[in-house]
């Protein structure tokens, strides 16, 4: 049975343009009215759980929404997804089992509009991922070896009013986690979490504190 989800977030919860880092996901699960908190990552608060094991006392509560935007705005961070709507063939949340009907084609005018410098995208180079869905979707720009390697581009200033650097976040689904155990860093750098009950959670927690570091 095919379903459309209809983004619920992207009108109600607009990008401060006064922020200066953007995080774009794809669009949420279909069933938002089950969400622990009515906003973006709210099914799982998957990403809140990992930016509170990052940044505990910035974010005590990662089920707390006053807590989420306290974090956010303290840091000047905004949300934003590139799906309106989409079709779906079922309720589970997998990018490759949607089919996007309206793309976010906005984005690129409301960054221009805005002070944000660094965009962090949730999923890269998949089918329906955020990253590719941006980069060669919207702005129509070829995804190189290059980009795939290091998993960022900054883009010229000619394109969005300013040079802004593009990187991608390993996911912050509980499915990644699988995925993570593969990863050629994570590998590397095993021994350094073997004492963790949860080895690849605790690589990620340290990606995303690394990747976000201290408040710009």
């Amino acid at each position: 049975m095919h379903m459309i989800t209809q983004h619920q977030y992207l009108t109600n919860e607009p990008f401060d343009p006064a922020s200066e880092t953007l995080i774009v996901g794809t669009i949420h699960p279909h069933k938002h009215e089950e969400f622990e908190v009515p906003f973006f990552y709210g099914n799982e608060c998957s990403l809140w759980g990992i930016f509170h094991e990052a940044f505990p006392t910035e974010l005590p509560n990662p089920r707390s929404l006053d807590n989420i935007k306290v974090f956010l705005r303290r840091r000047r961070i905004s949300m934003s997804d590139m799906i309106w709507d989409c079709e779906r063939k079922d309720s589970n949340a997998l990018d490759s089992d949607l089919v996007p009907i309206h793309l976010n084609e906005d984005l690129p005018k409301q960054i221009r509009q805005s002070n944000i410098r660094q965009i962090f995208f949730t999923s890269g180079f998949d089918k329906n991922a955020a990253f590719k869905l941006f980069y060669q979707n919207v702005l129509k720009r070829p995804i190189s070896k290059v980009i795939k390697e290091n998993r960022e581009v900054t883009l010229e200033p000619a394109l969005l009013g300013r040079p802004i650097r593009l990187r991608i976040l390993y996911s912050p689904s509980g499915r990644a986690v699988t995925g993570l155990s593969r990863n050629k860093q994570y590998l590397a750098d095993k021994e350094k979490y073997r004492h963790f009950p949860a080895p690849v959670k605790a690589f990620r927690v340290d990606h995303y504190r690394q990747m976000f570091g201290n408040p710009v």
